[in-house]
Parts: C-alpha cells; structure tokens; sequence
C-alpha cells in the first residue's frame, strides 16, 4: 500500500492507494475515532483485482485535523473531493458506520458517481434519533470526551487496547491495526491521531436534512447491519434501498456495529460476494 495526499479545504489529507493501474475502481470510508489503514485486510484483497483507495477523514490516521465544520457533510464532501482529484468518474465504495454515512449522503448528492455501495450499519439516523441528539446530546460524546488519548509509548498502548473490554470482540489484527495507524508517535510518547474532542464533536453532530433526500440515492445499494441497528433504522434503511432494484438490506444475526474490527472473514465474504470479486484461495480458507 502506498500513502498519497491531496488539498481538501486547505487541509492536508491522506488517503492509502493500491493498485492504481486497475480499470476497476474501489473506495473505502472508515467509522469515527478511526483511520484508512483498521480496513488493510480488505484494501490487500480487493486490490489484488481493483484500483482501491481508502480515505483517512479529515482529523484520522494521517490527515491534518480541524474543529471547523458544522455537519457531516463535511466528510461527504471528503469523499467526493478524493473522487475528484483521482479523476474517477464512477467507483463501487464500502463504508463502514460514519463512512457508510459519508458514501450515502454522497449518492445523495452525486448517485451517479457510484456504480455500487456496501455500507456496514452506516449512521443514517431516523427524525426522533436525530432530534433526540441535537437536543439531548448523544452520550457517545460524553464517552469520547473523556477517552485517553496519550500513551508511553505504542507498546504500552497495545498492552491497553489488547485488554480493553470494549475491545474483547476484536480479532487481534484489528487491535494491531488500531494501533498502528490511529496512534502516533510523538516527541513525548504516542498519541490518539484522532482527539477525543473531535470524535465527540461528529458524534454531537445531527442533521435533518439527509432524511429528505433518501430518494435520491439511485445507485445499487446493499446495507449490512446486525440483527438490530442502533443507527440505521428500518423505515430508513428501506428508503435507502427503495429506489433501486438490485438494493437489500442484509441482516446478520449475533453482529454488532464493529463487524469490520471482529470478523473479517465475513466482512470480506459479504463484501466480495455483493462486489462480485472473487476470493482469493488463500482467504477462503482463513
């Protein structure tokens, strides 16, 4: 993999880049407090066939960060920016939670510019889910806030998120991941790349108006939650796939929102089946 850069609003973001000389194009989006890099396993195997590029948002990983936005457009506008500097004119895309939520709003805009989308439990919230956070505040905020974001050192960090209880479902890869690309080494130990006060500002973040304009996503568009989604209800997964006929909604039974950090053999087999990509024999059987 390789890490390129591009200007988004005088910003300096990363994205991670393989393959650049497929004709098939692939784009990747990660959840908040995130980075490009927790979804390699997926980057690897689908850049063995496609040109695949996977955005660090605005704030993650290897992008230079900014409290300066006011919904989270700001990220569908990352994501369509990318598009453009890479000079795609369609792409399939894979989001997962805020980057499902940053792809849809997108196809909202620009449904043209994708030829396919899987989004895994994407934060598209209901009217009363979102009145609920714009007024009452979303408690996941106030759990962000007070996250520790400065570390010895990597080692001692992974010693922590190996034995965190939020991490217990993880798959070791992911642990490693997190790690490696949202922590940075600083001149004082390591760090969070994305800091608590902005993960809990995009989770505070609430808006209205992408419940009016669910009708425009017109692209294929399968949605992967759990048995029960917590951000992307029923009336509002329908809407989103009501507008295309090779749209669904899959519903996996016994997992929760981070399928992608828990299981990434399913997350590759929903995400190559639904994609039409062909697994290689090698993860077949992993």
């Amino acid at each position: 993999m390789d890490r390129k850069f591009f200007i988004f609003q005088n910003l300096r973001l990363s994205y991670l880049e393989v393959n650049p000389t497929a004709p098939q194009k692939i784009l990747i989006a990660h959840a908040n407090g995130y980075a490009a890099g927790m979804y390699d396993y997926l980057i690897a195997a689908l850049g063995k066939s496609h040109h695949v590029c996977a955005l660090d948002f605005a704030g993650h990983g290897a992008s230079e960060t900014t409290l300066e936005f006011s919904s989270w457009n700001f990220f569908r506008d990352q994501l369509l920016a990318l598009l453009d500097h890479l000079g795609w004119r369609t792409c399939s895309a894979i989001g997962h939670s805020l980057g499902g939520g940053g792809i849809l709003r997108a196809a909202e805009l620009r449904s043209e510019r994708f030829d396919k989308i899987v989004a895994f439990d994407p934060v598209m919230l209901n009217l009363v889910s979102t009145t609920y956070v714009k007024f009452w505040k979303n408690p996941m905020a106030r759990t962000a806030l007070h996250r520790r974001a400065e570390f010895k050192n990597k080692e001692q960090a992974l010693k922590i998120f190996s034995r965190h209880p939020a991490n217990r479902a993880w798959q070791r890869e992911s642990v490693e991941a997190f790690v490696k690309y949202c922590i940075r080494e600083t001149s004082n130990g390591a760090e969070l790349c994305c800091a608590p006060a902005l993960e809990a500002k995009i989770f505070s973040l609430a808006e209205f108006a992408h419940l009016f304009a669910l009708r425009k996503i017109t692209c294929a568009t399968h949605l992967v939650l759990p048995a029960r989604s917590h951000v992307c209800p029923p009336r509002v997964a329908g809407k989103i796939v009501a507008n295309n006929s090779q749209s669904a909604i899959e519903r996996l039974p016994g997992t929760g929102h981070l399928l992608p950090f828990e299981n990434h053999a399913l997350t590759l087999e929903v995400t190559m089946r639904e994609l039409a990509v062909q697994i290689p024999a090698p993860l077949q059987s992993a």
